[in-house]
């Protein structure tokens, strides 16, 4: 008997690593264990074993599902020049927090402004001439084509100032939202193209946690759930976050949906491309609930027993979560069965019993 208690003691006691999880219980169930008297249970010679039992309860499993997450920032850019040409001003500085619209690089733009100039004393003149030429033609002075030709040439005129302006305007890098700019090369004097990186520039007020869950939860998940993740540098710091966007598809790979947790960062703290452990939890459905000195072992599988008009039968269940000292299963119970808590050991199917309540002196 010793031996088998032990057996029974260890195998729970794996379980407890492999199936740990958490429940909820359903109204009316206490988890708290009662007191339970002490010794083995005694035998009645005149109706049967004295076991202690307890009525089946139901509770509500909850899953937890954990993935690792990669941060980024809300918005970022890699900022690129759009013309080629001769740094003559760098206004930022690593780290600095800019806003939008804010000057970050200057180009030399000399050329630029004389363009825009001769652009500018082309349209007065085109201007001036139409209007010479409007007061002519209804007197009969200028034809009416002379007329037409001078309104294109105003027309022609402004689109070029619109280009020239245009032009200027691209030898200037500005920020195109607010954010932090980051590490640059760039130095008054140098040379720069289209393919020169200028900096990187992050809006870290909000931090994006891209991760992949599983495809059996895919159904379960919805813009706006809440999600809590950790940083994996700073895990005793929880971060309650929303989720903020999901893929369309499965991925045929992996098996799973990728999405993205928004989670607010005012301290300015995490930074884009930090890791983190994403926790999600979910609702299952009822499950039996059992106290664990109340489940036994055999080799077709775990098994409780149930007491039915004062005689016992053996069911077999299958081991869902455990907390605190109670299982939940899975088996062919229902509310109000009663289950075997004290004295299962040594019972065979169909003995006669003398049930009384568990926790009960």
């Amino acid at each position: 008997m010793a031996m088998k208690l032990r057996s029974q003691i260890a195998v729970t006691a794996v379980l407890a690593v492999i199936l740990a999880a958490g429940w909820v219980l359903l109204p009316g169930t206490n988890g708290a264990a009662p007191s339970r008297p002490h010794g083995g249970a005694p035998r009645n010679q005149s109706s049967g074993i004295l076991v202690l039992t307890e009525p089946i309860k139901f509770a509500t499993d909850k899953v937890v599902v954990r993935a690792i997450g990669t941060g980024e920032a809300f918005k970022s850019a890699s900022i690129y020049p759009s013309v080629a040409g001769e740094v003559v001003e760098v206004t930022f500085r690593s780290e600095q927090r800019v806003a939008q619209g804010a000057v970050l690089v200057r180009l030399d733009d000399k050329h630029q402004r004389l363009a825009v100039r001769l652009a500018q004393v082309a349209v007065k003149e085109a201007r001036r001439r139409l209007k010479r030429l409007e007061k002519l033609t209804p007197s009969g002075a200028a034809s009416v084509s002379r007329l037409e030709t001078a309104q294109t040439d105003l027309e022609s005129a402004g689109l070029r100032l619109d280009q020239a302006k245009a032009a200027l305007s691209d030898r200037t890098i500005y920020a195109p939202f607010d954010g932090i700019i980051g590490l640059t090369d760039i130095e008054k004097g140098d040379r720069v193209t289209e393919d020169t990186l200028i900096a990187t520039l992050d809006d870290r007020s909000v931090i994006l946690v891209e991760f992949n869950l599983p495809e059996e939860y895919a159904g379960r998940i919805a813009n706006g759930d809440r999600v809590t993740v950790r940083p994996w540098t700073m895990q005793d710091r929880e971060m309650q976050g929303t989720i903020f966007a999901s893929d369309s598809r499965i991925d045929p790979v992996t098996r799973s949906l990728r999405l993205k947790a928004r989670i607010a960062d005012s301290g300015d703290s995490i930074r884009p491309g930090t890791s983190f452990q994403v926790e999600l939890a979910f609702k299952g459905r009822p499950y039996p609930i059992v106290r664990e000195v109340a489940v036994l072992w055999s080799r077709d599988g775990a098994y409780v027993w149930r007491v039915t008009e004062n005689r016992i039968e053996k069911v077999f269940v299958k081991i869902i979560p455990r907390d605190r000292g109670l299982i939940l299963v899975d088996g062919p119970l229902k509310i109000g069965d009663l289950i075997v808590v004290e004295g299962v050991q040594g019972l065979r199917a169909g003995q006669s019993v003398e049930p009384q309540p568990y926790g009960k002196s």
